[in-house]
């Protein structure tokens, strides 16, 4: 991720190493290809930047962290849009949206069902039940949006292994 961003990013002096490698394209069974595992890794340190604490990016000056947190959702969507999935363009953009409602509404604590569940539909993609799957994301999806919380974000997130490196980057 490092030699990414600091090929990328004119913020490359700002630059910092993560203790952890990436929390989410690891869920993702069978694996992303390379750029858009860098991809969804990018989406994630933009909305870290915007709400969180970011991993491998440390502006310097205030203000930065929106300018630096645009640059890494562009660049992680053209990459993940370069893939030609438009099911997981859409699932990420739909992500960014919700999770900053989640964060403007005053309940973080939907931000880590949302991305983990979000890596749950990216991994049932193109698998057996692949429909069914994607329908059970939409509609917890739905359900978020219409005011009735996010257990079914957290009923689809609890098939993946823990991530407490993304709880600790969403508080």
């Amino acid at each position: 991720m490092r030699a990414v961003l600091a090929d990328e990013v004119a913020l490359a002096g700002e630059l910092i190493e993560p203790e952890a490698a990436p929390l989410l394209a690891p869920l993702v069974v069978p694996p992303l290809e390379p750029d858009e595992a860098i991809g969804l890794d990018l989406i994630l340190e933009g909305f870290l930047l915007h709400h969180g604490r970011p991993r491998h990016v440390a502006p310097a000056a205030p203000g930065r962290e929106v300018l630096a947190g645009d640059y890494c959702y562009a660049h992680g969507l053209v990459r993940i849009a370069a893939a030609g999935d438009l099911f997981v363009v859409s699932a990420l953009a739909d992500l960014i949206a919700l999770g900053a409602g989640i964060v403007a509404a005053g309940e973080r604590e939907g931000l880590v069902p949302l991305w983990r569940a979000t890596t749950w539909a990216i991994a049932a993609r193109g698998g057996p039940g692949a429909g069914a799957a994607e329908e059970r994301f939409r509609a917890a999806q739905d359900a978020l949006r219409t005011g009735a919380g996010h257990r079914p974000l957290e009923e689809l997130a609890a098939a993946l292994p823990p991530t407490p490196g993304l709880e600790e980057a969403l508080t």
